[in-house]
């Protein structure tokens, strides 16, 4: 019988994961299938097989698993009704791999749902009060937009505010908590008829270029896409400028700008979701990235 020797250098065996349907709605039943081969030369004894999908979860004993053999294990489960964003699906296998040692392999995926709003789908403080600075990070350096600047300009939490005969509402957040999209390819849901869809928001690092489109009830789609100026200096496009920033050190006295952009819309044709422009996979120093902090229809 083949033995595990510890000075031996032990890889551990794959367990590959499929997901389907790949693309589910909240609600629906996806099903999981992880397959551990065992590739090793020793026995994998006491195995037991870990599947989850975001907070739901089940475990199989696979008993031992001699060298080349296989083991299958699939999972359906239903995605909860409020599901939305990322979901992460993980298959983890335990193992013995002598009488005083285990080990593990896993494989991860993920599903991405739509987000029910855009406030759902925050993921960056990009707001942070002066006495506070440190709380938020816009640009992946830690200088972050005043909310007491903001405030200067009637951006206050919750606050309607109109720009060029368009009405947004200022996120409903608290200085140094998640208040605007890294805008990264998300689907949220958006239901309405209009002429338009307005964004309002900022870049940093350079200009946020992307594609994004919208997608009708009727399940025709409209592509657009978005150029934002950055966000630093006094731009004679902006809708808003603020007089300073904030920054890990303090204020700093160097004018940001905010602006308004959007697609114009199909007459009397019923929306369903926006998927935002991909600009970025997230905030990164010297990266382009693309901030909303709240979108409507006109």
């Amino acid at each position: 019988m083949n033995t595990y020797r510890p000075e031996q250098d032990f890889l551990p065996p794959p367990v590959p994961l499929t997901v389907t349907p790949a693309t589910p709605e909240p609600g629906q039943t996806v099903t999981l299938t992880a397959t551990l081969k065992n590739t090793t030369a020793i026995t994998l004894r006491g195995t037991v097989l870990y599947l989850a999908v975001g907070d739901l979860a089940k475990s199989d004993d696979l008993g031992d698993i001699a060298p080349g053999r296989s083991a299958t294990r699939t999972w359906k489960t239903r995605l909860p009704d409020d599901a939305e964003g990322v979901v992460p699906c993980i298959a983890h296998a335990l193992f013995d791999v002598h009488e005083n040692g285990s080990d593990c392999t896993r494989a991860t995926s993920s599903l991405k749902l739509p987000y029910r709003s855009l406030a759902g789908a925050f993921d960056n403080a990009g707001i942070s009060s002066d006495d506070a600075t440190t709380t938020a990070d816009i640009d992946g350096s830690r200088s972050s937009l005043s909310a007491e600047a903001l405030a200067s300009v009637g951006l206050t939490p919750g606050a309607p505010v109109s720009y060029g005969g368009t009405t947004f509402t200022w996120p409903d957040t608290k200085p140094g908590a998640k208040d605007n999209v890294v805008s990264s390819g998300q689907t949220v849901r958006l239901s309405g008829t209009g002429s338009r869809l307005a964004f309002i928001g900022t870049s940093t690092w350079g200009d946020g270029k992307g594609d994004g489109k919208v997608v009708y009830a009727d399940g025709t789609e409209q592509a657009f896409s978005v150029d934002v100026p950055d966000w630093y200096g006094r731009n004679s496009s902006a809708a808003v400028v603020l007089p300073y920033r904030n920054t890990p050190s303090g204020r700093d006295d160097n004018p940001v700008s905010l602006f308004t952009f959007g697609v114009d819309l199909t007459a009397g044709k019923e929306l369903r979701s926006v998927v935002l422009p991909k600009v970025s996979d997230g905030i990164q120093s010297g990266v382009a990235a693309l901030h909303i902090f709240a979108m409507t229809i006109n």
